[in-house]
Formats: C-alpha cells, sequence, structure tokens
C-alpha cells in the first residue's frame, strides 16, 4: 500500500513510514496537540515546504517546527512583539493556524513561525478583550460571584499631628547626615 503525504506529497509505503523514527515522531506530536490544533498542524507543515525543488519538506525539520508549535501551544501566555502577554488558549492557535492556511503569506516557504504567532496573538488579544469587556458589564450589573467582588478597605489610620511628621523628618534628616559622612 502506498500512501502520499497531504502536505509534502512524498510518496511511501505505510511499512516506509512508521519505520522512520522522525515520521512516527511527528505524528505522535501531532496527537499531543489540541484537537483543534492538530487537524491544522499538517497543512500548516505545508507551507515550510521548499518551493522549486523537488525535495519535500524532511522529517526532521517537520519534527523541529512541530516541537516548537507544540511548546507554543501549550505556554500560559503568548506576547508579540513587546505588547502585553495575553492568556494563551489552543483556540487562539486554531484561528490562527485557520487563517493562515485559508490565506497563505505571498511569500513561501515560511522559514519561522512569527507569522503565526503574531496572528494567533491577535486572536489571543481580541479574546482577552472580549473577557475584559463581559467582565466589566457583569462588574457594572452587580452579577460577579462574591470571591471576586472588589475588597472593601478597611478605615484609615488617624492622620499624623505635626509634631509627629517633624519627628519623623528630623529622624530621617539624622540618618541622611550620618550616611554622608
Amino acid at each position: 500500500m502506498k500512501l502520499v503525504c497531504p502536505s509534502c506529497g512524498a510518496v511511501h509505503s505505510a511499512e516506509g513510514w512508521s519505520n522512520d523514527t522522525a515520521a512516527r515522531q511527528c505524528l505522535i506530536v501531532v496527537a499531543e496537540l489540541p484537537a483543534e490544533v492538530g487537524k491544522r498542524a499538517l497543512p500548516y507543515l505545508a507551507m515550510f515546504r521548499p518551493t522549486g525543488s523537488k525535495r519535500g519538506l524532511t522529517w526532521e525539520k517537520a519534527l523541529r517546527l512541530l516541537h516548537t508549535l507544540r511548546q507554543m501551544v501549550m505556554d500560559s501566555h503568548i506576547q508579540w512583539d513587546r505588547l502585553p502577554a495575553r492568556p494563551n488558549s489552543a483556540t487562539a492557535w486554531a484561528q490562527a493556524l485557520e487563517e493562515i492556511v485559508q490565506r497563505p503569506p505571498a511569500r513561501l516557504p515560511l522559514t519561522s513561525h512569527g507569522y503565526l504567532k503574531r496572528i494567533a496573538y491577535d486572536a489571543a488579544n481580541d479574546m482577552d478583550r472580549a473577557k475584559e469587556v463581559r467582565h466589566n458589564a457583569d462588574e457594572r450589573a452587580g452579577r460577579l460571584p462574591e470571591q471576586t467582588r472588589p475588597h472593601v478597605e478597611t478605615p484609615m489610620a488617624p492622620p499624623m499631628s505635626v509634631e509627629e511628621m517633624r519627628a519623623i523628618r528630623e529622624r530621617n534628616m539624622g540618618k541622611r547626615n550620618v550616611e554622608q559622612r
């Protein structure tokens, strides 16, 4: 039985692919990804395939790319270009993968995950913004659970007298004069 890779076009027998360690590891990494990301990972890898050559994407390079992708998906936060970090989610990565596969960049092959990361950051930023808007609306409407309501501060201490302020100032000035010697 001959199998054709939908991403790179390589033709090989099922036994040949199952004997290749890197190919097996690639499939394991794809299986470890969240389902919504895993089903979009192989079409995304096709964007790294060298153009104009008869060689396809090597399994070793695909494995490196998948390991990096898995790490980015599993991180707790995503950050892009000195912008504030946002909570990470598999949904943001799935949206980014879908967008990049549906509308690939003009310059292929890709050389890094930078373009994908920017799209995923934008998706995570939009999700975080929507969550904050919902939270603020719930807060204004008084629908927040008890544990998330703002803490009521304890009453402030009575103001200091002028004599207490002078005593503190003299102590501090005395320390400053000792340090300068």
